[in-house]
Parts: structure tokens; sequence; C-alpha cells
């Protein structure tokens, strides 16, 4: 027919000129005809008809599939009207050769037909570039198919989708209702702090009634609800969700009893004692905020547990360190949510000094030989903030670092405020706790450089005290260049030399305290946890950090040993000021002054300098 008709066909030439030089994409060739894999031997010199194909092909964006090899002949079938290789590609691209998704690539396609059995079998060539891509796919959304087709922006990186995705907006829209909109019912103001807060979560989540219920056995009592909680009608659920709570005690962070057409209540478990356990029931929750699942169970403990009426800017970063510890990671929005939030939970607080007292038998010989600074959430508060410093570590590095960068600037400036106001002559030395992980951060230690350059402080003031709680190790997949030890003792040995600064290694005797980090760090102090003082071998172990911190000047490689201090001495404490004096120590921290850690700086009462030297000297 071509050979009369031969404007009835499709020229090579035309292929090669118009099409496949013009076309800067992948090319796919399909022969169902006979001898079709001629244009596949590598002297193709005699094969005018396939020759210009032959040419583009050997490019890698270019592929092909063959009926046949040389010399061989294809088959036709009478039940499809056509070749057999057609009926199977066909077959193929309408999805016999999907991937879990139905899309089919043209390498997909390839290797389906030649699974079927061919005889002669099929040729394919295909290269890397273009064989994987997609030929055909089911029905597309519009969504999907614009997000297929908008042009790569290299600028621009996301993270994997996280599991919480879905709920980004569902949870930001219940800490509105709990932290920001005024749900609170004008007589939740006369209630008790927790009736207080279970009406608060009733009405975040829309729903008819809440209560805290006390299940014990199967058996089960309110212990207090809101108006509309009636327990009577209640109770076939209430008997249900004790009966779950028998067989999964502690399984799942919250359960949804059903009970009659439409009627669900909410059980989040609150504490567990023995065989019993207190369980916020909430009834009929909004269908919206209950599609949440474990989020919600999650956040509605965590309210529990804080104090969303009088400390709402905890009480939120308490309920997303919640989902951040139960599911990993929280979206980015939710993540920069907690970011700008912790910001403000430690920006708010405020520092205190707490004297470091120098121990002399002598009254006119005791005196205050240095400060630590202490974060507080206000003057009144006589403990630390515990649990909103820790939520950093929760969270990593970021966090981290801006919790110490902040308390530290605040340390510094209040510090030398509080030291202009004294009156003294001279500078006392301050110390602010630091964390493993700021000491690596860059960022951190510009901000050292910059507030003590704004307070107009000296280097030599500061000292920063490195926690025994933190691990001198690099986090997974982090790698330093040297043995941990060494490597942060160098980095150490490094900023005292540029920032001019100290080092102290502080609750020593806790956490990963070790005798070789305390030997082999260049500290210049070593502050010993109030919990060495009520061990069994208190003496003893003062003794030997006594004696470690003596080592280096007694080897001569410094001309003073490290000051050792005690830290949280008072008059409760098993050892006495004459024992530790006796050992070589002679700096306490305490309250045992009577000095309590204040915003201002105060030297000793000499009555108070008189009753410390009293008991140094061994006077009951």
């Amino acid at each position: 027919m071509l050979a009369r008709e031969p404007d009835n066909g499709l020229r090579m030439s035309f292929l090669k000129r118009d099409i496949f030089d013009a076309f800067a994409g992948a090319s796919f060739l399909v022969l169902d005809c006979c001898h079709a894999g001629l244009y596949a031997d590598a002297d193709r010199r005699n094969v005018k008809v396939l020759q210009s194909y032959a040419e583009a092909v050997d490019r890698p964006r270019h592929n092909a599939l063959l009926a046949c090899p040389s010399g061989s002949v294809t088959r036709e079938s009478a039940e499809h009207g056509h070749g057999t290789l057609t009926h199977h590609v066909l077959r193929a691209l309408r999805g016999g050769a999907g991937d879990e998704a139905g899309r089919v690539s043209f390498a997909q396609m390839a290797t389906f037909v030649a699974e079927q059995g061919m005889d002669p079998p099929p040729v394919h060539t295909a290269h890397v570039y273009g064989a994987t891509t997609v030929l055909t796919q089911p029905p597309m959304s519009r969504h999907d198919r614009q997000a297929l087709s908008s042009p790569a922006n290299p600028g621009i990186s996301r993270p994997c989708l996280n599991p919480l995705e879905d709920q980004t907006s569902s949870i930001r829209q219940l800490l509105d209702r709990i932290f920001r909109a005024d749900v609170r019912s004008p007589h939740q103001s006369q209630q008790s702090e927790r009736d207080g807060r279970v009406e608060l979560i009733r009405q975040a989540l829309d729903a008819e009634s809440a209560a805290v219920v006390e299940f014990t056995g199967s058996s089960f009592g309110v212990v207090n609800r809101t108006a509309r909680f009636d327990k009577d009608s209640l109770s076939p659920m209430l008997e249900t969700a004790a009966v779950d709570r028998v067989k999964h005690p502690r399984a799942t962070p919250g359960f949804v009893v059903s009970h009659g057409v439409g009627r669900r209540m909410l059980c989040v478990p609150l504490s567990f004692a023995s065989d019993r356990t207190l369980t916020l029931a909430v009834v009929d929750p909004a269908l919206a905020q209950l599609d949440m699942g474990e989020p919600l169970a999650v956040m509605l403990r965590a309210v529990w547990e804080s104090d969303p009426v009088a400390d709402p800017l905890q009480s939120e970063m308490t309920v997303l360190t919640a989902l951040r510890t139960s599911f990993g990671r929280l979206p980015l929005k939710l993540y920069d949510d907690a970011f700008g939030l912790y910001q403000q939970l430690v920006g708010s607080m405020i520092m205190v000094f707490q004297p470091v007292v120098e121990l002399d038998q002598r009254a006119t010989g005791v005196s205050v030989q240095s400060f630590e600074a202490l974060a507080r959430r206000n003057d009144r508060e006589l403990r630390a903030p515990w649990s909103a410093l820790r939520m950093a570590h929760d969270w990593g590095d970021r966090f981290v670092v801006e919790r110490d960068a902040i308390l530290l600037a605040k340390a510094i400036h209040s510090y030398a405020e509080a030291d202009a106001a004294s009156g003294w002559q001279g500078t006392k030395p301050l110390s602010v706790n630091v964390a493993v992980r700021s000491l690596l951060s860059d960022a951190y230690l510009n901000q050292v450089s910059k507030a003590l350059s704004e307070a107009g402080l000296h280097p030599r003031t500061l000292t920063l005290e490195i926690s025994e709680q933190d691990p001198i190790t690099p986090e997974p997949g982090e790698r330093w260049p040297q043995e941990p030890l060494v490597y942060f003792h160098n980095r150490l040995t490094t900023l005292a030399r540029e920032l001019r600064i100290s080092f102290a290694v502080d609750d020593f005797g806790v956490g990963y305290a070790s005798l070789a980090r305390m030997a082999e760090l260049p500290l210049t102090q070593i502050k010993v946890d109030r919990a060495i003082l009520h061990h069994p071998m208190a003496l003893e172990e003062l003794a030997l950090v006594a004696r470690v911190a003596r080592y280096a000047s007694d080897q001569g490689q410094t001309g003073q040993p490290r000051t050792v201090i005690v830290e949280g001495f008072d008059d409760d404490a098993p050892v006495s000021l004459y024992e530790i004096f006796r050992l070589g120590i002679h700096h306490v921290q305490g309250y045992f002054s009577g000095a309590v850690a204040s915003t201002t700086l105060h030297e000793l009462d000499p009555a108070v300098q008189e009753r410390i030297a009293s008991l140094v000297r061994g006077e009951t």
C-alpha cells in the first residue's frame, strides 16, 4: 500500500525534522510491525526507513518499544482486529501497568507488555530520562492538576507532611477559644479553681455539660460538674466508660462513649491511683472538635494540669508542649506559634540574685563572694519556674538557645542596675546558668558579648554555669571532630580566651555528673548540688570533690585551686558548716544566710555574719 500510495504514510524524515529535533522533551516510539527490531541493530546503514529515528533515539530522551526482533514477524489478532502488541499496550495504558496511584510510565508499560508471553518477544529500548515519564493516569481534580502544572520554585522548601497537618486549623481554633476568646461564664470567677476549669472546657468545646468523674472498679462518682451534667440520665454512658477503663486503663489518651441516637461522651483520663481513675467527661461536644481525635484528648489533659485562668501564657505553652511530646513534632505553623509564645513566656520572667557566702571563723571574714542570677515568674516566688524552663528541651536547640539568650540578657542588665544601686565599691562576680547546647551556638555567644557591652560590665565579672543535668554528647546525626569531652574542653578553652569569661560546673552530683567531666573541663568553680548533702556518704563525696578541685594547683598547673561551692545549704542539712569548712570548702549558697534571693543586692547583716562564723567554729 505504501509503495503505491506513499503519501498515506508518515515519513520518518518528517518525524526527525519536525518532531524529534524540535521537541525538547521525551519521545516514545511504538512499532507494531514485522521486522520492527531492525531499528535496534547495531548496523543500521541498510535500514533507510528507520535511520532517521535511530539517530534520534540514541539520545537519552527517546525510548522505543518494538513488536519483534529483526527478521521476525508479528502476530495479528482476529478477536481484537489489530496487532497483539497493540492490544497489550492498550491494556497497560488503561491501568493494567499502573502503580498504587494508577499512573503508568513508559517503563511500566514496556515491562507489562514483555510479561505477557508474546512470541516472538518484543524489544524494549528505554533510557533513564523519559522512561519514568507518566503516560496515563486516573482522572485528577482541578486542584491536583494545578499543583502538577505549577512551576517549581527553587527558593522554597517545605517539610514533609506532618500527621497533625490536617488538624492545624482545629487546634488553633480550640487554643483561641480557651486562651483568647471570652468563653467564661459570669459566675465562673466565683467557682473553685477546678470547677472553673471544667466550665471553661465545656464552653470551649461547645458541649452540653462536663464533669470530673472518679471511677473505682465498676463504680463511679462525680467530683465536680457543670450545671447540666445529670448523673442519672448519663449513667448508661458512665457505666460503659467504667467497663472500658477497666479493660484499657492507660491504652489511650481518651475515648468516646456513644449511647442512643447522637449522644456522645468524650472521656479523658486525668490521673491514676491504684484502682481509681480521675476522668474528665464532656457530654456532646461539638462534632468539629470531637473529630480531632487523640490531639483533643492530649490538649484537654494538659489544660487540666495547668492553670488556664490564672496563668494562660504558661498554660497554652503547656498544651503545645504536650502535643509536641505526644506526636513527635508539630506542623510548622503551630511550631512557629509555640516559639513566639515561649519567647513571651521567658520574656515575662524576672531575675533575682542569691548570694554565695564566703565562710570564715571570724565574723568580719564572712562576706558575700558573688551572686547567682535565678529566674522567677515574679518577685513573690521563692522557687524557679522549672516546668517553664524545662519545656525548651522538649522542643530542641532553637528553644534552648533562645531561652538562655533571653535570660542571660535579663540577668546582665538587671545585675548592672542592681550593682549601681548597691553603693558598693567594685562589682562582685555574677554567675548565670547555661545549657551545653547554647555554648555550641554562636548566636548565644554573640548575645553574651552584646549584653556585657550594653550593660558596661567587664567580661571577667561573668561566670557561666554548665548544668550537670545536660549531657555533653552530639545530637543524633551530629558529628563532632573529637571525642565529646575533648571537643567540649577545646570549645570552652577557646571561648574563655576570646570572650574573657569563666565557666563553672553546676549541680554536681546529679544527672550526668562524672569525675572526668569535673576534672578535665577548664572550670574555675565547681558547684555541688544539695542532693549530696543528704547522701549517707556526704562527707566522703565532698572530700573527693575538694581533692579534684585542688588537683591542678597541687600539680603546679595553676596558681589557685578551683572554688568549690555547696549549693542549697540550709539549717536542715545533715552536714554542718564546721564539717564543710574543715574539708577546705569555704563557699556556701542557700537560705541559711538569711538573705532571700532578691532583685536588689545587699551585704550580710552583722548578726548574720556572727551566726555563720559561730557555726563554722563548730559552736551550736
